[in-house]
């Protein structure tokens, strides 16, 4: 018999067994600033996955203390869901942190050399 119940139903994928962290395609990979210290991996895909399909998620541990760093990545397998995931989780309030989501940024995107092409004196 069918019960009424307050627990919403999430659609999309959890986030699979982490071997190796997978990326998604450009603009699908977010970075996620503000993840309370008692969450895990298998949280955050619960929050993401209504997003789309997770290619991967991950919460950093210190591998010192084994706790949290706060911080994690979740990749998509399309810009579309990042870009829905970041219109409704930034901002999002989870007990006194709002999380901070934006797209990751490429590794090399902060070693750009700035070259001059006026050789003159």
């Amino acid at each position: 018999t069918p019960t009424s119940s307050t627990t919403p139903v999430l659609l999309g994928t959890a986030c699979p067994p982490l071997t190796k962290q997978s990326e998604g395609p450009d603009g699908a990979n977010l970075f996620i600033y503000h993840i309370p210290s008692e969450l895990r991996d298998h949280d955050l895909s619960e929050m993401f996955n209504t997003f789309g399909t997770i290619l991967s998620c991950k919460i950093f541990i210190d591998k010192a203390t084994n706790q949290s760093k706060c911080f994690g990545f979740v990749s998509f397998d399309n810009p579309n869901s990042a870009q829905l995931a970041i219109q409704a989780m930034n901002g999002f309030k989870i007990g006194s942190k709002r999380l901070k989501v934006q797209l990751k940024k490429p590794r090399d995107a902060g070693k750009t050399v700035l070259r001059s092409t006026d050789n003159t004196v």
